[in-house]
């Protein structure tokens, strides 16, 4: 059928190419010769629909869901696919097959923006979804003492709601992408056989998001690769009770990072978990460099002394010429905003690191966008992190709006979430104008305070209650317009 040097030339590509790859390259030539899969299934009228939900944190998850819905859609079945974050158990139809996609945040704990759907199941009471057929996929990282217990969770409160698993739940590790395309195959002929169709062999597709999702070597903790520290600084000054590093690290390997992803150390006991650090530095202005902004973490001992922060501690230790182990934490939701989008950055503390990314990869493309930082910290003469830079980007005007909160300089404390609200007014107004709002931080309660903030604001200045104004922020997360990356 092939020529001996078109052979050869399919030899070299396949050879060069991922498992993932390879899957994507199937169904693009099944796409090139013109079938219709769509049109070829047969018999499949009385298939029932099915609904493929997804709880992520850095779109793995929700990625994933692309690929087998393409596929089950392939297979002949009605199937749409939706985020968790607003589903509630009403809106589960018994009827329809349920696929769920479910990621697992720190220490077994479901993503953040899925946390009250899995409260609504905690809550429902038993047999709520009787006869409900389903599955369960949990993407994880065996590295820390619960693996995947968000999705082992979802799948004991699913039985214990009535649900029937049509297929043993699946648990990947940080190398999903090598196993999924199979368990992509395997879905789809259960769906068939749960339909009563014996099917085809389905079309398997893999989607990722606008942002490339990198895999192999550099881009999980199985596979690191090596760096150099260039330099390393404490960022602090006189008086302050912090030591916060900003460290530099240079690299030979080919890889890649966007603005939002984390650099994940590799810490010399092999057996400890990887830390995971915002990039503070951006892909475009920063070539071959990544940079760290580190706090480090101190903690007080029984016997009275002073302890530290094992990661903390490492990279504070660390000095030009060291060698580090790391990889590339990749994060599709938390990436930035188009060139053309206003942005607002809530950033206290460390959480100030993916903003430094964001405003000089802004400032080396010419962005016409506005951006607004708003940073706190305990005091403005020696805890303004990376001041001389923000004054500078506002000198420039790269950096439009800058709001500060130096929590300990009087009496009264105030917080990020205090500027927030004094500035409520133009805060609305750019959220209804289109932009995008960031949050990067402490979880509890920073994190919390901020959205509770913002639910006032938004229910004040547009006169609607807090239900409406929770859908507002809902409507804004759906659109990639509310991103959180909290810890």
């Amino acid at each position: 059928m092939l020529s001996k040097d078109q052979k050869a030339l399919l030899d070299q590509l396949l050879s060069s190419t991922t498992p993932e790859q390879k899957v994507w390259l199937a169904g693009f030539m099944q796409g090139q010769i013109g079938l219709d899969t769509d049109a070829q299934a047969q018999g499949t009228a009385d298939k029932p629909p099915v609904m493929i939900y997804y709880a992520t944190e850095t779109g793995n998850s929700k990625a994933l869901s692309l690929s087998l819905m393409k596929s089950v859609k392939a297979a002949g079945f009605k199937v749409k696919n939706s985020a968790v974050n607003r589903i509630k158990l009403e809106d589960i139809d018994p009827k329809t097959i349920a696929i769920f996609l479910c990621s697992t945040h720190g220490e077994g704990d479901p993503p953040e923006t899925s946390i009250p759907f899995f409260d609504r199941l905690k809550a429902a009471a038993d047999n709520s979804l009787k006869d409900l057929s389903y599955a369960v996929l949990g993407l994880g990282d065996s590295s820390y003492e619960i693996f995947c217990g968000a999705a082992t969770n979802l799948d004991t409160q699913l039985k214990r709601l009535g649900g029937e698993a049509f297929q043993e739940k699946e648990l990947f590790d940080v190398d999903y992408a090598i196993y999924t395309p199979k368990w992509i195959e395997s879905t789809v002929n259960n769906l068939n056989k749960l339909a009563g169709h014996a099917g085809t062999a389905p079309q398997i597709v893999v989607v990722t998001e606008e942002q490339t999702l990198h895999t192999g070597k550099g881009y999980t903790r199985l596979e690191p690769v090596k760096g150099i520290i260039k330099d390393t600084l404490i960022l602090n000054d006189i008086d302050s009770q912090k030591q916060t590093y900003h460290i530099e690290v240079t690299y030979d390997d080919d890889i890649h990072y966007s603005c939002g992803d984390a650099i994940g150390i590799i810490l010399p006991d092999e057996n400890e978990t990887p830390r995971l650090y915002s990039i503070a530095s951006s892909p475009s202005y920063h070539e071959d460099e990544i940079h760290m902004t580190v706090a480090l973490a101190t903690y007080t001992k029984e016997d009275g002394t002073i302890g530290y922060g094992l990661a903390s501690k490492y990279l504070a230790d660390l000095k030009e010429g060291d060698k580090i182990s790391f990889y590339i934490s990749q994060n599709q939701l938390f990436n930035l905003a188009p060139d053309d989008q206003d942005i607002i950055m809530v950033g206290p503390g460390t959480g100030i690191a993916p903003f430094r990314s964001f405003i000089f990869e802004r400032a080396e493309r010419g962005s016409e966008g506005r951006n607004w930082l708003f940073f706190g910290d305990q005091h403005a003469h020696c805890d303004f992190l990376y001041q001389a830079e923000w004054q500078e980007h506002l000198a420039t005007e790269v950096l439009h709006k800058i709001d500060l909160a130096f929590s300990r300089d009087q009496d009264e404390k105030i917080y990020v979430q205090d500027r927030i609200r004094e500035q409520a007014d133009d805060v609305v107004e750019w959220l209804d104008n289109g932009a995008v709002f960031y949050v990067c931080g402490a979880k509890d309660p920073m994190s919390k305070d901020v959205h509770k903030t913002l639910v006032d604001i938004i229910s004040d200045k547009k006169s609607i209650d807090r239900d409406a104004a929770e859908d507002y922020l809902s409507d804004m997360e759906e659109q990639g317009r509310y991103l959180r990356d909290v810890y």
